[in-house]
């Protein structure tokens, strides 16, 4: 008998899952740092994010650049400023940390210099038994561990766990993600050869789209050198902005240790949750086991950074401007609310995309719908009908069975103009 049409254009009605509060769940971080003048920086822009994480620990390290670290007393000095600003982060935000708490989980780890090379065991520290004491504590959610400098403090921390604590290691180290900037001393190695169950994500794209470059001289895999400007820094951050915005120590945007963050700001994304499937902090895949590295979006490693680099220096520009306006002077991201599910398609089925957003400055929202075929593997983007309305619809290729990736942007016309994301997840089957 022959099939009818209505069959395979059937429509598939999808609005999107919200919730108007954001996460349901902070990510659980720790950030341990080599106080290089770009953690410095990198610091500053955490410090305003802090309201949207579990910060669970600070810990001071060093690295093959900064062989002797730089201890715990700039970090005192960021909170010092932070604390000033904070009362008025809170009128935008009520989540921002008290000076008190962060003080009280900044500890120092590991730095000595002999300790760059070899193997764990290196020195117990304090930077280290506040990890073990995380790892402990940990219930089903995943611990993010954040280096932006030497891995050693981290993998004595783990060595630990795995010797002390074997059956605690066995239940939870598949919850571990240890993000890395590169590896910065031998211990990153070390652990992708002999703990193949914890999962490192290792960035090598921050090169030269986030990192060090002159004033006069922009990044060569960035192509917004204005957003990363002196000119673009002074005016957004560091003039104006209260004494944290000053205190960035840098002339121009550079830093490097950012991206290893950035996944974990609450913008809908929830690209923590899956390192694979790409957000403000870039795309990974494996590259054997649980080692993974840098995934590319058209072919460009660098484009899982760069494609977003407008929203997140918007976003920053925005956090920056909470140190010193009033909540009606500031703007603040749209908020998309919506309920319903994603779901399973197939091929030559028409899907409908709905969703319903408003902005609490009153500001006009605008919808953009695309589809991100790489973290799919598919070499060209799907074609969205009314991608700019709040309803479109698209139609499933005859591809693979597998998923299909659709991003809804919501952006609002308030100064700097925010977003905020959706990702929708379809399951093709023939």
């Amino acid at each position: 008998m022959q099939k009818t049409s209505i069959a395979i254009n059937c429509l598939l009605l999808v609005t999107l899952s919200a919730v108007a509060t954001g996460q349901a769940a902070k990510p659980l971080v720790i950030i341990t740092q080599d106080g290089e003048v770009d953690d410095r920086s990198s610091f500053v822009r955490f410090l305003l994010y802090t309201s949207d994480v579990d910060v669970r620990g600070i810990i001071a390290t060093n690295s093959k650049w900064q062989q002797n670290g730089h201890g715990l007393g700039w970090i005192g000095e960021a909170y010092r400023v932070y604390g000033v600003v904070r009362d008025n982060l809170l009128l935008h935000d009520p989540d921002y940390p008290t000076v008190d708490y962060l003080e009280s989980i900044t500890v120092r780890g590991n730095e000595d210099p002999d300790h760059l090379t070899g193997a764990p065991p290196y020195a117990d520290s304090e930077g280290a038994d506040l990890i073990v004491r995380e790892l402990l504590a940990l219930d089903d959610e995943l611990l993010h561990l954040n280096c932006w400098g030497g891995v050693n403090t981290v993998a004595h921390a783990l060595w630990k766990f795995r010797n002390d604590h074997p059956e605690a290691y066995a239940q939870k180290a598949a919850q571990v993600r240890v993000i890395t900037i590169d590896f910065q001393d031998a211990a990153g190695d070390w652990i992708v050869a002999n703990l193949p169950e914890i999962r490192v994500i290792r960035n090598n794209a921050f090169h030269m789209t986030w990192n060090y470059h002159g004033v006069d001289d922009p990044l060569a895999h960035n192509p917004y050198p204005k957003l990363m400007s002196r000119r673009w820094l002074s005016e957004n951050v560091k003039n104006g902005h209260g004494p944290l915005g000053a205190w960035y120590p840098q002339d121009n945007v550079s830093e490097g240790d950012t991206p290893a963050f950035l996944n974990f700001v609450d913008n809908g994304l929830e690209a923590y949750a899956d390192y694979a499937l790409g957000g403000w902090g870039g795309r990974y895949g494996s590259v054997r086991g649980n080692y993974w590295m840098d995934a590319a979006d058209d072919g460009n490693p660098h484009k899982t950074l760069w494609r977003w680099i407008p929203d997140v220096q918007h976003d920053f520009a925005a956090r920056a401007d909470w140190s010193v306006k009033s909540y009606e002077d500031a703007n603040h991201s749209p908020v998309i609310e919506a309920t319903g599910t994603d779901g399973v398609v197939q091929p030559g089925q028409q899907v409908s995309l709905t969703a319903r957003a408003t902005d609490p400055d009153g500001d006009a929202v605008y919808y953009y719908w695309w589809h991100y075929p790489d973290p799919s593997g598919m070499a060209q983007p799907l074609k969205i009908d009314r991608e700019t309305a709040a309803d479109a619809s698209f139609t499933v290729p005859d591809m693979p069975n597998g998923p299909l990736y659709i991003i809804l942007e919501v952006q609002d016309d308030g100064m700097p103009s925010l977003k905020r994301y959706r990702r929708l997840t379809f399951t093709v089957e023939k």
